[in-house]
């Protein structure tokens, strides 16, 4: 199990190249549709420290990336629950809520981030989404390494087809597309 203390760590990482970038630029950038180059900026200056903290990286990797996201998630004000569990399965986040997920599944999102990289583990957690998200295209999983999967990925690594840095705009486009869309772009 990965330490508290390194999660710690990883949490001062991300909020100090944060805190560089600046808040406001950050929200500029995701109403402006430039997060990517945002999320590529931050994962460059923290992914180096990262290595430096005690752990295997593909937990520190992937508990980054959803640090960040829960960051972006709340600054964008895009509406979502995180760490709950649905019909007994822990999701990571759910978009726009438990509620929605449950009425209208096609209108819903379900974003996993497994530590491992062990495809067994990743395929076996594919399975329990699908249960409670039957629209395989509206769970995505976000991985260290690039492994072939029923569902949509993002590859922490940004030289591949779908990469992480492109997944704010990926949200914001599949909330913006749906009838109940309660997006706001603007921190007020």
């Amino acid at each position: 199990m990965f330490r508290s203390s390194a999660i710690m760590e990883i949490k001062e990482v991300l909020y100090d190249a944060i805190k560089n970038y600046q808040e406001h630029k950050i929200i500029s950038d995701i109403a402006q549709g430039d997060s990517p180059q945002t999320i590529n900026t931050l994962c460059d200056e923290c992914m180096p420290i990262l290595e430096k903290i005690e752990g295997k990286k593909s937990e520190k990797t992937v508990s980054f990336a959803e640090g960040l996201i829960h960051y972006l998630l709340a600054v964008a004000l895009i509406p979502s629950q995180r760490k709950i569990t649905f019909a007994s399965v822990d999701v990571d986040v759910v978009i726009p809520d438990i509620s929605t997920l449950s009425s209208m599944p096609e209108n819903a999102l379900v974003i996993a981030f497994p530590k491992t990289n062990d495809p067994v583990s990743i395929k076996k957690r594919v399975m329990e989404l699908i249960q409670i998200q039957p629209h395989k295209e509206n769970i995505w999983f976000v991985i260290e390494n690039d492994i072939p999967l029923e569902v949509k990925t993002y590859k922490i690594d940004n030289s591949v087809k779908e990469p992480f840095m492109n997944i704010i705009n990926d949200i914001i486009w599949f909330t913006s597309n749906r009838k109940q869309s309660k997006l706001k772009i603007f921190k007020i």
